[in-house]
């Protein structure tokens, strides 16, 4: 406890200038709680804001100047810190902390000018006030992402990982202190103290847990999955027991009456009631008043963040810690859009970035390096070991149990071990309460820091959720999918925009009865305001009780297309939310699992009826990552045209589809699809082949892949009129160019490969003014700022590789190699993935 006392020349007081309370300060540079001090000041120091430099005022002896130079101080280290550290592994976490310790009081708080500018008691005990209302506030933010009716659904394997992960390691840490006991003395404080140090060395944090599978971008993984469940039962048993150690602790330290006790919690049940009957409702009437598609109005912001204050100052009004308000009435907003989308978009910013550094910083001030001995090392770290050990055992046997590989009960039970934020709220507390002194806090830091940075690594280098659809074994491609036979294709939808093109590219595709088509639709959602990813499946038979508004439309507008072709398509639907930049995984492990042949992926980029265009950054990056590593082919559809209107088959005239047809195996795939729709009666198919002489002279000679199927569509269909067949001889590049331009205004639709040999002539120079170099340079030049050309365009790769990481696949250049391994992958239909919720 420090008592600041301001001082001036007309005081009575007396004391021998500043030396004595620096003096007092240097002395123990550690502001501890567990300690007294007497620090004076000057009544004129430290006022709020400086007159200037040129005023003769120096800013650094005023508390807002110190406070933003504090501020800018730990951000800029927590940065450099996360551009060092981040790359091996580490977790935001980890660098935070120690930004905190390198720009506190205990390092660069020994230097002795720095000392007396940056670490005053005043400026410091503000910054430590707003460092815990961005705390308040984050605790918040994560609070409003989870989905609390997910506990209710959860499966007895998620139970039993929460539960075993979290008696285990107390089992473990309760025998080691009891051991250890036996050869410390009594009146030690380590003795003392030691069965808290063992119990909140066990503890688990549904926070941490989300926190460490959204910087490792593992949420929509199987252990992410797995995780986030078995952190919220985990950190649920150990909240319910934690309060009511320390609550204990607390009343008999202070010496409270029974009475006290029983106060506190009616009234911490009030506030559950007042805000589970009144400030839910008000959300949820909050929602309703806000139309679909527009954002959230200011004042309903603004009243939950009133709510937010109010809730924590009851919570200390009543002696609870004053994150048990906020959290619980985050755990109350409806988690998702609009309201917990739009509360974290608004806040989460700058809690990250700017509050939350500030608490690491005045952390910091907690903490001594001095206070670090070998025998408290040897007392508290091997506690903190089995603690650490037992989560993890506690996490993975449960997991081996049920089946799950080995290096995901691994990297399921390291993810559930990590520490970070709560933990240190944890030792906080117990510091607070005198529980620990601050020796063995220091000593219980230093254990939280190396295990969570030791762990971690092990995680971001061992698991990459890929490899469950990167090592297949036979070919899922259009080309070599058997005749007569069931064609799986799988289509994403990112908004009701998509859902025409898609029924149209539908119908174009030919589904009969000899040859149906069993299409899954896929809408995308963007994970917002919510931690746990869900995968909805909209079958009829399915009994989840959890559904999706956004996605209505879409599945009415299917649903009604498969009555219509009823016995033709087989359509199902499913809804996806998760993070884009992880959003590929979700997609490619559900083309594994249904085993499709091609996954079809709308463009990030529109057009309009006025010429407009609308740019979506994330859908780019999306397809791309597709382009890597989809288990299947990828058809990238621009949609332009004919497409974007009602169904343009049902007209008299025909639809006019065109092939470029150059070489390779995405040619091919894009052929082999053009020859399914040619089937249709109202479509038109037009096959261009560009050649060079020397190829067209040797063509007789050398049969090739892409001679037989040329010869199978010559063959099949050149005799039905509507379908024709042209070749064009290159020598150079213009001429290809040449070709490419004169077909705009020609077809409604045209089909082109992505990929082409770069040893050809042709390709000279077309990739080095490419606008989109995830389409090929055909493509490229048809969907161009510059080009003229108002059909669609579906670029088409083919899946062809085994045994490759898809980081080989470089969709920067839309060249490929002569050598390059051409075989595929296939996943047991059997296989459950992930749980579909």
């Amino acid at each position: 406890m420090v008592y600041v006392f301001q001082i001036n020349q007309h005081n009575s007081f007396t004391i021998e200038g500043d030396k004595m309370a620096h003096a007092n300060l240097s002395s123990n540079p550690t502001l501890s709680l567990n300690t007294t001090q007497y620090i004076c000041e000057h009544a004129t120091k430290f006022q709020p804001y400086s007159k200037g430099i040129f005023y003769s005022d120096n800013p650094l002896n005023h508390t807002l100047t110190i406070i933003s130079m504090q501020a800018s101080l730990v951000c800029l280290s927590s940065t450099w810190l996360q551009f060092l550290l981040v790359p091996f592994g580490e977790t935001t976490f980890i660098p935070q902390v120690l930004a905190g310790m390198l720009t506190g009081p205990s390092i660069l708080g020994q230097i002795k000018n720095l000392k007396d500018l940056f670490f005053t008691p005043k400026p410091f005990y503000i910054c430590e006030t707003i460092s815990l209302y961005g705390t308040m506030i984050f605790l918040f933010l994560m609070a409003v992402k989870v989905d609390v009716s997910m506990v209710m659904r959860m499966g007895k394997k998620i139970w039993v990982i929460g539960v075993c992960s979290c008696v285990l390691p107390l089992l473990f840490t309760i025998c080691a202190a009891l051991i250890l006991r036996q050869i410390l003395s009594p009146k030690t404080e380590l003795y003392k103290s030691l069965f808290f140090i063992a119990a909140f060395s066990s503890t688990g944090s549904f926070q941490v847990t989300a926190s460490v599978l959204e910087d490792f971008k593992l949420l929509n993984s199987e252990v992410g999955r797995l995780a986030i469940p078995s952190s919220m039962v985990n950190g649920l048993i150990c909240s319910v027991w934690q309060g009511i150690l320390v609550s204990h602790q607390q009343r008999t330290i202070s010496k409270e009456k029974k009475n006290s006790s029983k106060m506190s919690t009616l009234l911490l049940i009030l506030m559950v009631i007042i805000i589970l009957c009144v400030f839910r409702p008000i959300m949820l009437w909050m929602i309703r008043k806000t139309p679909k598609g527009k954002p959230v109005r200011e004042s309903f912001i603004v009243s939950i963040y009133l709510m937010v204050l109010v809730c924590a100052l009851f919570g200390e009004l009543i002696g609870e810690h004053y994150i048990v308000g906020p959290m619980i009435l985050g755990l109350a907003v409806p988690e998702g859009p609009p309201l917990g989308s739009t509360l974290v978009e608004r806040l989460d910013t700058l809690t990250s970035t700017v509050l939350m550094p500030l608490f690491f910083f005045s952390s910091s001030a907690r903490f001594n390096f001095h206070l670090v001995d070998f025998y408290g090392l040897a007392i508290v770290q091997p506690v903190a070991i089995l603690g650490f050990f037992g989560k993890l055992l506690g996490a993975m046997l449960p997991s081996l149990y049920c089946k799950l590989p080995l290096t995901d009960a691994l990297i399921l039970g390291l993810i559930m071990s990590s520490q970070g934020l709560t933990q240190l709220l944890h030792l906080q507390s117990l510091q607070l309460f005198h529980i620990i002194d601050d020796r063995t806090y220091a000593q219980m830091l230093i254990a939280l820091i190396w295990l969570t940075a030791a762990s971690n690594p092990v995680v971001r280098f061992l698991y990459d959720p890929s490899k469950s659809y990167l090592s297949l074994t036979s070919r899922k491609t259009i080309e070599h999918a058997p005749p007569n036979t069931v064609l799986p294709l799988m289509a994403c939808i990112h908004s009701e925009e998509n859902t025409l093109p898609m029924m149209n590219f539908l119908e174009m595709s030919n589904s009969t009865n000899e040859n149906p088509i069993y299409f899954h639709v896929l809408h995308l959602l963007e994970l917002k305001g919510r931690t746990i990813p869900v995968l909805i499946d909209h079958q009829p038979n399915n009994k989840d009780t959890l559904h999706s508004k956004d996605s209505q439309s879409i599945i009415n507008a299917f649903k009604s297309y498969e009555q219509q072709n009823k016995g033709n398509v087989m359509v199902t639907l499913y809804t996806s939310i998760s993070p884009y930049e992880t959003m590929h995984n979700e997609i490619c492990m559900q083309a594994a699992q249904k085993r499709v042949c091609m996954l079809i992926v709308p463009f990030h980029r529109q057009w309009r009826a006025n010429q407009a265009m609308e740019s979506t950054f994330a859908i780019r990056a999306l397809n791309r990552h597709l382009l890597r590593t989809a288990p299947c082919s990828v058809g990238i559809l621009v949609e332009r045209g004919y497409l974007t209107g009602n169904n343009p088959l049902t007209s008299v005239s025909f639809y006019s589809v065109g092939i470029v047809f150059i070489e390779g195996p995405d040619d091919r795939e894009a052929l082999a699809y053009a020859m399914r729709m040619a089937d249709h009666p109202n479509v038109k198919v037009t096959v261009i082949r560009l050649m060079e002489p020397r190829k067209k002279s040797r063509q007789l000679m050398n049969r090739d892949p892409d001679g037989d199927l040329i010869h199978k569509f010559k063959v099949d269909y050149i005799q039905i009129k509507r379908h024709d067949y042209r070749e064009e001889v290159l020598r150079n590049s213009v001429e290809m160019v040449n070709i490419i331009r004169s077909l705009e205004g020609c077809y409604d639709l045209i089909l082109v490969g992505r990929r082409h040999e770069s040893e050809s002539p042709l390709y000279s120079g077309l990739t080095d003014w490419n606008e989109y170099p995830e389409l090929g340079f055909l493509a490229d030049m048809l969907v161009s700022s510059d080009s003229s050309f108002d059909g669609s365009v579906l670029v088409v790769q083919q899946q062809n590789r085994l045994g490759v990481v898809h980081h080989d696949l470089h969709i920067d250049s839309s060249f490929i190699s002569k050598n390059e391994t051409v075989i595929v992958a296939d996943v047991d239909p059997n296989t459950r993935v992930w749980p579909v919720v």
